[in-house]
């Protein structure tokens, strides 16, 4: 739902004042400027497989515990830690096209009206009845 036009007044006075008061925190608040957008997808595969390493890090960790011998239980660390880089090694990134990203369609809302839609209407309700 874009903003009103007194919502981006608004919006814009309060970036300039605190552009005035702290430009340094100003700076670290804006947003990096991207020339493509990237989408991160996770394999499945990897997905799994390290979960099932991961746990059984886990219980490798926990039986280093029962038997209070610390190898087994730094062991159990390794096999977890080693679990968790097969997870993030299998997550993709694709470059994305904005001409296709925004030629698909959003998906419809399953009532008649939408969430967000429903609370602008709410909103706009609050503001005559004050005003």
């Amino acid at each position: 739902m874009p903003l009103s036009e007194y919502e981006r007044k608004m919006l814009d006075e309060l970036e300039a004042q605190l552009a005035d008061e702290d430009p340094t925190f100003a700076d670290t608040l804006k947003p990096e400027q991207t020339s493509e957008s990237v989408s991160r997808q996770f394999s499945i595969r990897h997905l799994v497989l390290g979960l099932l390493v991961l746990v059984a890090g886990i219980a490798v960790l926990v039986a280093g515990v029962a038997l209070e011998q610390v190898i087994i239980g730094v062991l159990g660390v390794v096999v977890m830690f080693g679990g968790a880089w097969y997870i993030t090694e299998g997550i993709v990134e694709r470059p994305v096209d904005p001409a296709s990203a925004a030629s698909k369609p959003s998906p419809k809302p399953k009532s008649g009206r939408g969430f967000m839609a429903r609370q602008a209407e709410e909103w706009e309700k609050r503001r005559r009845e004050r005003g």
